[in-house]
């Protein structure tokens, strides 16, 4: 899904630019001293400075500072304004609100993850999205100006000496990457928001826990299985009567069930039955009924007209044709009771 490309991109985004600005806050190199050159000044950064024998001009006592120290150290009360003048004070104060920044909105896109922190924090998806993006984006603006004042000032001759000595260093590159990560998750999470606002705006739930997605979930099934049981919604192929195909059985002949005169619809019927000369067979109110069985011929039922047939075998009995019709008659009658 797009929504969870976007979510990784901006948890990725924003974890490498707190990482970076991290290293670029705590590391002493932003500015530098080339190494082939002998120079007053090592190497300086936010919090730490080195300094080879340095001594701060129009100094009456021409104290000279040589070595490491923490950058607020008491040893540079003398020549703190010099050191640390009014913009690399800003400088300090903008990477540090650039830090927390990215520090939050790391935390917020990966609380996104747990499900738990998810349903308490991104109720309102939108608004927790908008927030982080806020927060980089923030961030971003905050590196551009530190980059930008900071390489503009290390080339004045009066904070430093000899400047065509110095250049930036690999903690003033940290920093400017982390801003560009900043500004990159800062518009995926705003893109991200924006999908989410208008996934509300259609109807969307909104982040929820799995238990009350369940109850969703089982509320939704009952009101399909409800409209499934209006009569309305049902099929009216359910109420029809079976197709009027022939069914077979187990000897592969046809089954007819009489109907009154006429031939009747086709059921399955009793194991179909055989005569012994193939005479027709008719029902108890005319309607033919064949059935098939063992044999080649077929039988009479109860109830067969007298007379109906004036030759044939029944029961393996010879024909009798010198006896009057009416014997005849009411011996295949006899006949058709005997099989029933």
């Amino acid at each position: 899904m797009a929504t969870v490309a976007l979510h990784r991109a901006g948890i990725v985004c924003s974890v490498i630019a707190f990482v970076l600005m991290f290293v670029a806050f705590a590391s002493p190199y932003w500015y530098k001293s080339w190494t082939r050159v002998h120079s007053p000044f090592g190497n300086i950064g936010l919090w730490h400075i080195c300094l080879n024998g340095f001594i701060m001009p129009k100094d009456p006592v021409m104290k000279s500072y040589v070595g490491c120290w923490w950058i607020h150290s008491t040893e540079f009360d003398a020549v703190e304004m010099h050191i640390m003048p009014v913009w690399f004070r800003f400088i300090q104060a903008f990477c540090v609100f650039v830090l927390v920044a990215d520090l939050f909105a790391m935390i917020f896109t990966i609380l996104y993850i747990p499900e738990g922190m998810r349903s308490r924090l991104y109720k309102n998806r939108p608004r927790m999205f908008y927030i982080s993006s806020a927060l980089l984006l923030g961030a971003a603006f905050l590196v551009f100006l530190i980059s930008l004042v900071f390489a503009e000032m290390s080339n004045d001759s009066s904070w430093m000496p000899r400047p065509w000595m110095n250049y930036l260093s690999w903690s003033y590159g940290l920093c400017v990457v982390s801003g560009f990560f900043s500004a990159f998750g800062g518009m995926v999470l705003f893109v991200l928001g924006l999908v989410y606002a208008d996934k509300e705006a259609h109807g969307d739930p909104g982040v929820t826990s799995a238990a009350e997605l369940a109850a969703r979930q089982k509320e939704l099934e009952k009101q399909d299985e409800a409209m499934r049981n209006q009569p309305g919604m049902m099929m009216s192929s359910v109420h029809q009567a079976p197709p009027s195909h022939p069914q077979y059985g187990s000897s592969a002949g046809l089954t007819y069930r009489g109907g009154t005169g006429s031939m009747g619809h086709m059921a399955y019927g009793p194991p179909p039955q055989y005569g012994s000369r193939g005479a027709p067979m008719y029902g108890s109110r005319g309607g033919l009924a064949p059935q098939y069985g063992s044999n080649s011929g077929l039988a009479m039922h109860r109830g067969a007209a007298a007379g109906s047939v004036s030759s044939g075998q029944y029961r393996g009995q010879p024909a009798q044709p010198d006896k009057a019709p009416s014997e005849a008659g009411s011996q295949s009658t006899r006949v058709g009771e005997s099989f029933v």
